[in-house]
């Protein structure tokens, strides 16, 4: 299947002969090397989403590998058949977002799995089910993640919650289908990055909160 990629590039370990060369076998990519190094996954999302010029777009981290079980036109038939805006595969990732109270504070709760125990299923697609939230495996129509805003750029992490509150709080509907996957290949330990990872996590964390108004999540 010969579909058209944008690939956004903020890593800082430059570029290489062999990576270039690789890069140079896909005539239908769009490849962006970022002058900003803390670019963000939000802020790279959103850049590559407004290079989108078809009606959907599929979206998959760094280290998802496309299998067979990496069934596009399943999905398609989905948005074209029903009122849903995006379809996410993966794990039992996918569930519904709640805001709430826990010991007397607001708080967001992901409740991970209860859309297969909702058994909030689909019109002539059985196997998948009403959502909120999936993994970043997912397929979405374009004009309604642009609609959105996409993912916020102020946020380095928590990009993800926070994109399927902005479709929740829009409107807009998300199916489940579990049977949807693709691997993921860790081929870096990250290691090196534990300590500044921490660092940001906790940093933009509290950005959430206090966008978000809520004490916990």
């Amino acid at each position: 299947m010969d579909l058209p990629m944008v690939v956004i590039d903020d890593g800082p370990q430059g570029h290489s002969e062999e990576i270039m060369e690789e890069i140079a076998k896909f005539p239908n990519m769009k490849y962006i090397i970022s002058t900003d190094p803390d670019l963000g996954i939000a802020a790279g999302r959103t850049m590559a989403l407004k290079m989108v010029k078809t009606k959907y777009f599929l979206l998959l981290d760094d280290d998802m590998v496309v299998t067979e079980q990496t069934n596009l036109s399943r999905l398609v038939e989905i948005l074209d058949t029903t009122d849903a805006s995006l379809v996410g595969g993966g794990s039992t990732f996918a569930g519904v977002l709640q805001f709430g109270l826990f010991e007397g504070n607001p708080t967001l709760f992901h409740y991970q799995g209860c859309c297969m125990d909702a058994n909030q299923t689909i019109s002539a697609f059985p196997d998948c089910f009403r959502c909120e939230i999936t993994t970043n495996l997912l397929l979405a129509r374009t004009r309604d993640a642009i609609s959105v805003g996409g993912w916020s750029k102020e946020l380095k992490i928590m990009e993800h919650k926070d994109f399927f509150l902005r479709l929740k709080a829009a409107g807009k509907k998300v199916v489940f289908c579990p049977g949807f996957q693709a691997k993921n290949d860790h081929t870096s330990t990250g290691v090196e990055l534990l300590g500044g990872a921490k660092k940001i996590y906790n940093k933009y964390k509290y950005y959430f909160i206090r966008i978000f108004r809520v004490k916990t999540m």
